[in-house]
């Protein structure tokens, strides 16, 4: 698969060095030091550095994993998302913490209305990278779940294929209804800021949303 990496820190680039060693086509763009894209693109076998357009046209699916604060300007940088496949990988921290939204709107939600004709899924955002860069590189003992939402079957399998060429088993949580579960912050009842082995991972998915916010907190990972 051809990716686009938007937003080249920690998640993003992770991300990008990951699926480019494991066979996908990655650029990388967004990053206000374009040396650092550069430098990702050289760690990353056959990767790419260009601007967040480039990478966009390029790509069959993108990963957005910029500040919260830096969506909307990013947004127009990219450039059209009609049907395009967007995994949104970011968390909704603004200078005083967690955002709330109006209308119990979820961030993937609140994002979704930024990007009219995207098809979006939301991963990646609840893991820290070191974290997540252990796992793929196989310092973490045994599968590790990872969460992700979408609603749209084209969502469903993009994530699933980026997830596990990160070296987790992708699990899907559910659509809209249920994706604050994995949205910032870290709280009880929510597998935000948590690790699952995948057998856990796929018994939250299949419960209704009080059973699954009692197993988030019963079968989570100690020391994620």
């Amino acid at each position: 698969m051809r990716v686009a990496i938007v937003g080249a820190g920690r998640i993003g680039g992770n991300a990008g060095i990951q699926l480019a060693r494991s066979g996908h086509e990655v650029c990388f763009s967004s990053s206000r030091d374009p040396s650092k894209l550069q430098r990702l693109a050289e760690a990353a076998p056959g990767a790419r550095a260009g601007s967040a357009r480039d990478a966009v046209e390029f790509a069959d699916a993108v990963v957005l994993a910029v500040p919260w604060r830096a969506i909307d300007d990013v947004l127009t940088e990219m450039g059209p998302l009609d049907g395009k496949v967007v995994v949104d990988a970011t968390n909704q921290f603004g200078a005083g913490g967690a955002e709330q939204f109006p209308g119990g709107l979820s961030a993937v939600e609140t994002n979704a209305r930024r990007m009219p004709g995207a098809v979006l899924a939301k991963a990646f955002n609840t893991l820290t990278v070191a974290y997540q860069r252990a796992v793929a590189e196989g310092d973490v003992e045994g599968e590790v779940a990872m969460f992700f939402a979408a609603e749209e079957r084209v969502a469903i399998d993009a994530a699933e294929e980026l997830i596990a060429g990160c070296g987790f088993v992708p699990v899907h949580l559910g659509g809209w209804d249920r994706v604050q579960l994995m949205e910032a912050p870290r709280r009880p009842g929510a597998v935000y800021g948590e690790a699952y082995r995948p057998e856990d991972a796929r018994r939250i998915a299949a419960a209704g949303l009080a059973e699954a916010a009692r197993l988030a907190d019963e079968l989570a990972l100690q020391e994620p």
